[in-house]
C-alpha cells in the first residue's frame, strides 16, 4: 500500500426494504384470479364495436366491387351479403373479446402484480412493487353499470408504459391500488 491509498472498507450491505413494501397485500391471495363474469359482457360490447367498425370497411371493400362488377347479383343481394358480412364481423368481435376474457387473470404476491392472457399466444406481465410509479382507476359508462373499473399501474423505466387490467370488480380495483402504493407514499394528500 502506498503511502497515497486509503485503507479499503468493507461495502456495507443496503438496509432492507420496509415492512410494509415487503409484507403480503392483506385480503389479496396468492391464487390466479379469473375476471368476474360481467366483464365477459363489458369485453364483448367492446369487441362487437371493434368488429363492426372494422367490418363496415371490409363490407364496403367487399361488396362495392360485387355492385360495380356487373357480377349476375341484383343490388339488393350485394346489400344484403355486406349487411351479413359486417355482421359476422361484429359476431366475430365477440366472441374474440369473449374468448380473450377467458384466458385473463390476475394475483397479487410479494414479488408484485401479475396479469396473463391468452391461450394460443400467452402473455404473462409482472409488474414488481419496486417498479410502480403511479396507479389510476378508470370507470367508463359501461364498467359503472356492471360495478367494475380498469386498474392502470404507470411503471418506472419507461415513458409511456402501464399496464391496464380491465373488468376489476370496484372494489378489487381500490384493494388492488391500496395494496400497490408504496408505503413512502401513503400520505393524507395521496388518493
Amino acid at each position: 500500500m502506498s503511502e497515497n491509498e486509503e485503507p479499503s472498507m468493507p461495502l456495507e450491505a443496503p438496509p432492507p426494504l420496509p415492512a410494509a413494501i415487503t409484507a403480503r397485500a392483506p385480503s389479496m391471495p396468492a391464487e390466479w384470479r379469473p375476471l368476474p363474469p360481467a366483464a365477459a359482457t363489458t369485453a364483448m360490447y367492446g369487441g362487437a364495436g371493434y368488429g363492426l367498425l372494422f367490418g363496415a370497411g371490409a363490407a364496403f371493400f367487399i361488396g362495392w366491387p360485387l355492385l360495380t362488377q356487373g357480377l349476375d347479383l341484383a343490388w339488393w343481394q350485394s346489400l344484403a351479403f355486406m349487411a351479413v358480412l359486417w355482421l359476422l364481423l361484429g359476431a366475430l368481435g365477440a366472441l374474440i373479446a369473449y374468448r380473450r376474457w377467458l384466458s385473463s387473470a390476475w394475483k397479487l404476491d410479494e414479488t408484485g402484480l401479475h396479469f396473463r392472457r391468452g391461450r394460443l399466444w400467452r402473455k404473462e406481465v409482472l409488474v414488481p412493487r419496486s417498479r410502480v410509479q403511479h396507479l389510476d382507476i378508470e370507470r367508463g359508462p359501461i364498467e359503472r353499470h356492471y360495478g367494475l373499473a380498469s386498474l392502470v399501474v404507470h411503471t418506472a423505466g419507461t415513458r409511456h408504459h402501464a399496464l391496464r387490467i380491465p373488468g376489476l370488480p370496484d372494489e378489487d380495483a381500490v384493494a388492488l391500488r391500496d395494496a400497490l402504493v408504496p408505503a413512502a407514499s401513503r400520505h393524507e394528500d395521496v388518493l
